[in-house]
């Protein structure tokens, strides 16, 4: 009797274990038919916006500032890894069809876009979710990405002046001097370099920095001329041309050239390289990536006009 017992005990614990799987089967395969029924019915909507930036927010958790350089689309740089909703990337619709730049000038490059100091950060709103730092360096990549797609070829210095600066043991003061080798460098492996751009940030007052133009804010552009090399007056010539050109834009946009010279300053800002280095100061720290990118894309325009008057001007 007591075997009989366990034997029934057993068979009905083997009936419940089946009969539960085979439960567990008929729910998994009815949600399965269920899901896939309703799925084909409902029209699912997907913000593409936000799907992507999850897909960049997610890739770029190490993100190293040197693989920008492998993005050609300025599409994809202001709106997918800057933040910017609204970017028009097509500048050269603006320009006229009067390029007569020399086609060999154009497939190698001209423009030499570097940052003394490559670490000054603007406001970071928009990259907050991003491992990018919103540093000069990044305008710089900003204003090459315009400044090609006006067929002026330009490139970015991407050496950090810090390594520079570690290399000789030299204080953060010997930033000029640092970005001195650089340029030199940069010079000798690019014989065709003409015109050098030193971007920088200042760190005035917001009030100081912005201005508003049509219901769009920009960051005002300063520029800044050393009077302690004895060539400064070409110098200054040169960038009194650029600076007319952004007051032709709108007057409120630029911030005037500020002539340096004196103890504690440099007083020469690597301008005695060539007539044609200039010093910007684009915007403050309290300026957004959206008011630098109006600024710079301005700003393209402007030395597109003054390299082609410059240009012309040698030719005849």
């Amino acid at each position: 009797m007591l075997m009989k017992k366990r034997f029934k005990t057993r068979n009905k614990f083997k009936d419940f274990c089946f009969k539960t799987i085979f439960l567990i089967i008929i729910v998994i395969f009815s949600f399965g038919l269920f899901f896939k029924f309703f799925y084909n019915k409902i029209d699912i909507n997907i913000d593409n916006k936000k799907y992507l930036n999850y897909l960049i927010n997610d890739s770029l958790g190490n993100y190293n500032i040197g693989d920008i350089t492998s993005l050609t689309s300025t599409e994809f740089l202001l709106k997918y890894s800057l933040g910017i909703d609204k970017a028009d990337t097509y500048v050269s619709k603006e320009v006229t069809s009067d390029i007569n730049i020399n086609e060999e000038e154009i497939k190698e490059p001209i423009i030499y876009l570097y940052n003394s100091h490559q670490t000054e950060e603007y406001t970071t709103p928009f990259l907050e979710s991003f491992n990018i730092n919103n540093t000069v360096l990044i305008a710089s990549y900003i204003l090459k990405e315009y400044l090609n797609d006006l067929g002026l070829k330009a490139i970015v210095e991407e050496n950090k002046v810090a390594d520079i600066l570690d290399k000789n043991n030299w204080k953060y003061g010997y930033s000029y001097k640092a970005s001195r080798e650089l340029l030199e460098s940069s010079y000798q492996e690019n014989p065709t370099l003409k015109y050098f751009f030193d971007v920088h940030r200042d760190s005035s007052s917001y009030q100081n920095t912005v201005t508003e133009i049509d219901g769009k804010k920009y960051a005002r552009v300063l520029f800044v001329v050393g009077l302690e090399h004895p060539n400064y007056e070409e110098n200054l010539q040169e960038t009194e041309k650029i600076n007319a050109k952004i007051k032709d834009f709108n007057v409120s946009l630029s911030r005037g050239i500020m002539k340096k010279k004196g103890q504690g300053v440099n007083g020469i800002y690597n301008q005695d390289f060539s007539k044609y280095t200039f010093l910007l100061e684009i915007g403050g720290q309290y300026n957004t990536i959206e008011e630098i990118n109006n600024t710079l894309k301005v700003l393209a325009k402007v030395l597109y006009d003054y390299i082609l008057e410059v240009e012309d001007e040698k030719e005849n």
